[in-house]
């Protein structure tokens, strides 16, 4: 793969990766309506664990997650590990298209099945994958853009909606103090924010190669306080109790808006809007999934890989969604943390440890 993208593409791709389906719940519901602290506190903490996968990727200047666990581990252990991620990576992308398929079912297309909706959504899907990587970052780039402007018009028009946000409902702030909330809150540091492993299958992409860690601690960031917003608004708008406990707190707090007679309704073009941060999320984790099946297998047709990885996601979500309700799915619980915390700390520890091995053999007579 010679593709190649700018810093600020990255940055853009690394927005809108976990932004697009954590913008949609009330996130650790835990910490009730201290959940924006703890996410910005979070981020804090996020940006220290990428830390350690920029000194990996320092390391390993072109390689991925995927190419260099086994240069760290040996081929056997290596390469499951690597496999492990390709399947985890896969399997985000289920979780994210059952979410968005679910959304537009439950919007407009009710009579349509949701493995069509999925169908759908995966054939365009696949052929922004198969574009590749500088297509789909120059889409991202004004994507951001116009997320970010329709947030700030989201404001503007629930302020001005008669009766539709209360300020007292953030309060108390900070009841039971600031370390048992952010005890109670650990949870985002597995969701959204273990999401950001998956740039490390994008790190030798980025041509500017000093900016890469500037770019991975302004996205954290500006991801942190999307979110926090993002939920300050549902605390304003719907209160804790509610926004807690509906699957959609985000279509809800859209079907507020509400000006005079000439001026509602308008969540039909936020829905759109947030489809397309769906699109890049899910696009971004079938990338990375083909890149790292073909780093792996040094398989060369491209195109080939990027039909069955969709053909087979496509497949699980349709099993999925006959076996699995919804209400069950969301609810189902996955541990993030191996794969964006404890891998990556145990590979720079394996790695130094061979490092000073290597030396004392070699400095002993």
């Amino acid at each position: 793969m010679k593709e190649k993208i700018t810093s600020r593409q990255f940055y853009a791709l690394m927005v809108l990766l976990p932004y697009g389906t954590a913008v949609l719940f009330y996130l650790a519901p835990e910490a009730k309506n201290d959940t924006w602290i703890v996410l910005l506190f979070y981020s804090i903490i996020s940006i220290l664990i990428q830390m350690i996968y920029i000194i990996l990727h320092n390391k390993y200047p072109n390689d991925s997650i995927v190419t260099y666990l086994p240069k760290i581990y040996g081929k056997h252990i290596g390469y499951g590990l690597s496999a492990a991620y390709i399947v985890y990576f896969s399997y985000l992308a289920y979780r994210n298209l059952r979410d968005f398929a679910e959304l537009i079912a439950v919007f407009n297309l009710v009579r349509t099945p949701l493995p069509v909706i999925g169908a759908l959504f995966m054939s365009v899907i696949v052929y922004s994958v198969y574009k590749g990587i500088e297509n789909i970052g120059s889409m991202a780039q004004m994507v951001l853009i116009i997320i970010i402007i329709s947030i700030i018009v989201l404001w503007i028009l629930l302020v001005i909606t008669p009766h539709s946000l209360y300020y007292y409902n953030t309060y108390p702030i900070l009841k039971n103090g600031f370390i048992p909330t952010m005890i109670k809150g650990y949870k985002v540091i597995q969701l959204p924010y273990s999401e950001f492993i998956v740039m490390t299958m994008l790190y030798p992409f980025v041509m500017e190669k000093t900016k890469v860690k500037k770019a991975v601690v302004f996205a954290t960031i500006t991801e942190g306080v999307i979110l926090a917003l993002n939920n300050i608004l549902f605390l304003f708008a719907l209160g804790y109790t509610f926004a807690s406990v509906n699957n959609y707190p985000l279509l809800e707090t859209l079907r507020l808006v509400h000006i005079g007679d000439f001026l509602n309704r308008l969540d039909i073009i936020f829905i759109v809007i947030l489809m397309l941060g769906g699109f890049f999320k899910i696009s971004i984790l079938i990338y990375c999934s083909v890149l790292g099946t073909v780093q792996l297998l040094k398989i060369k047709n491209w195109g080939l890989m990027c039909i069955v990885f969709g053909f087979v996601i496509w497949v699980y979500f349709d099993i999925m969604v006959i076996s699995e309700t919804y209400p069950h799915f969301i609810h189902r619980i996955t541990n993030h943390l191996p794969m964006s915390i404890v891998i990556p700390v145990l590979s720079l520890i394996v790695y130094y440890m061979k490092k000073v091995t290597k030396k004392i053999l070699s400095s002993s007579p």
